[in-house]
């Protein structure tokens, strides 16, 4: 005999979740005007209930109030997600568990060093040497050279030179360019004014292993379509993100809360980091003009880096362009925010 679906059976609720979800998935991947390495937006709904997202940690689903910004909050600070130090999730004993094996397995060999020591120094260089200081210089060439733009956003056929006629090209060669541009920009020493690092600069292109498979796409008018286009990055499965321009990803990016809402209420989400920065009324504004907001999904084989629309009030010269790299931050190219 079949058991009944109850709205108390928390098992039963989740199965027809997932089956909502998959429906909603599929549903919008065949409406999906661009699939495979273009992306597609997914329709999301929550998984599990109330009682078990407090368990792992999480705030509460539910919040009727918030209901124009698409539902609960999300919180820009990692202590929001923090379980109580007693309890670990599933997730974190299983990440403390798989660095205690690569530790006791001696997976992380260099010489001088401890497996720990390796490790502190990788997720130091990512926080300190990466994100988000190297994707600001990205931001700021691509907005005073066209060429460059237009290569990252159409690196399969790039419209002017040198690009044009590069030997390198590919749905995946703006990494390619842009590891060309940082490694000649480290050689010029004109990534010096964002962060010194104290070992100087440690990377080559590509721009590390994550950073092969990278798609860029820009806010602003489009004249291809004659729309004008928003950008947002997601990841609805689990953390997938730029990490090579970017850095560590943010607390808020993994959580539930984002990648929930990112697809099924993005204005929502935009004009909630718009009201913790105090600038609702400007985001409004812009969100007025905009014809077309698009949602990337990023997954294990593409990550999606976000171009800003640049200010309005700032020259986009050569001579100003260490400036403009000063005023790009982290959550624009995710599109959270507008710059």
């Amino acid at each position: 005999m079949t058991k009944p679906i109850k709205d108390t059976d928390s098992e039963a609720t989740n199965l027809e979740s997932r089956r909502d979800f998959l429906k909603a998935a599929g549903v919008a991947g065949l409406a999906a005007s661009t699939t495979g390495v273009g992306g597609v937006a997914v329709g999301v709904v929550a998984l599990g209930t109330s009682t078990e997202a407090e368990a792992n940690g999480n705030p509460p689903e539910a919040d009727p109030a918030r209901a124009d910004l698409g539902g609960a909050p999300i919180f820009d600070d990692e202590a929001a997600f923090s379980p109580p130090t007693t309890i670990l999730s599933p997730l974190a004993k299983r990440a403390d568990a798989l660095k205690q094996l690569i530790i006791d397995k001696g997976i992380l060999n260099v010489p001088g060093k401890t497996s720990q020591e390796v490790i502190d120094d990788f997720i130091q260089y990512y926080h300190e040497q990466v994100g988000p200081y190297i994707g600001k210089a990205v931001v700021a060439h691509a907005w005073v050279d066209p060429a460059f733009k237009d290569a990252l956003l159409n690196p399969e056929n790039p419209t002017y030179e040198p690009y044009k006629s590069h030997s390198k090209r590919g749905p995946f060669a703006a990494s390619i360019y842009i590891g060309e541009f940082l490694d000649a920009a480290a050689a010029a020493q004109r990534l010096g004014f964002i962060w010194p690092p104290a070992g100087g600069f440690q990377f080559t292109p590509p721009i590390g292993p994550e950073g092969n498979s990278v798609r860029v796409v820009a806010n602003g008018y489009e004249a291809k379509t004659g729309q004008f286009v928003h950008n947002m990055v997601s990841c609805t499965l689990c953390s997938c993100y730029p990490q090579a321009l970017l850095g560590v990803q943010p607390v808020w990016y993994k959580s539930r809360q984002y990648r929930a809402r990112s697809v099924s209420a993005p204005r929502g989400v935009i004009l909630e980091f718009a009201e913790s920065k105090g600038n609702s009324t400007d985001v409004q504004t812009y969100l007025s003009t905009v014809n077309e907001l698009r949602v990337w999904d990023s997954n294990s084989e593409v990550r999606f880096f976000v171009i800003p629309e640049p200010p309005k009030n700032e020259p986009l010269t050569y001579d100003n362009e260490m400036h403009l790299a000063t005023l790009v931050t982290r959550n624009g190219m995710i599109g959270t925010e507008l710059i």
